[in-house]
């Protein structure tokens, strides 16, 4: 497939109907300018911090989630308890 693409005096640039169809849409570009040509690589899709992290990232992780919320609510044990649940 060829197509002509063009920049605007806007320094806008402007992509056939053609070549928008095939992307799909929210595809992130890293773009690079090489000598006389201008390349488009899509982005990887970013990994969520359970797939990436270590054991031992994903324990300490963990940890500091709880300990940010030992001191939460503040409750009273008597709030706790079965029968005042339902007040």
């Amino acid at each position: 497939m060829s197509s002509i693409v063009e920049v605007s005096e806007a320094g806008t640039l402007q992509l056939p109907a053609e070549i928008l169809q095939a992307i799909q849409p929210n595809t992130r570009f890293v773009v690079e300018v090489e000598s006389d040509r201008l390349i488009l690589s899509p982005v990887p899709p970013e990994q969520p911090f359970w797939a990436t992290a270590t054991p031992e990232e994903r324990a300490e992780r963990l940890m500091q989630w709880v300990q940010s919320h030992q001191n939460g609510a503040n409750l009273p044990d008597e709030a706790l308890r079965r029968e005042n649940i339902y007040d």
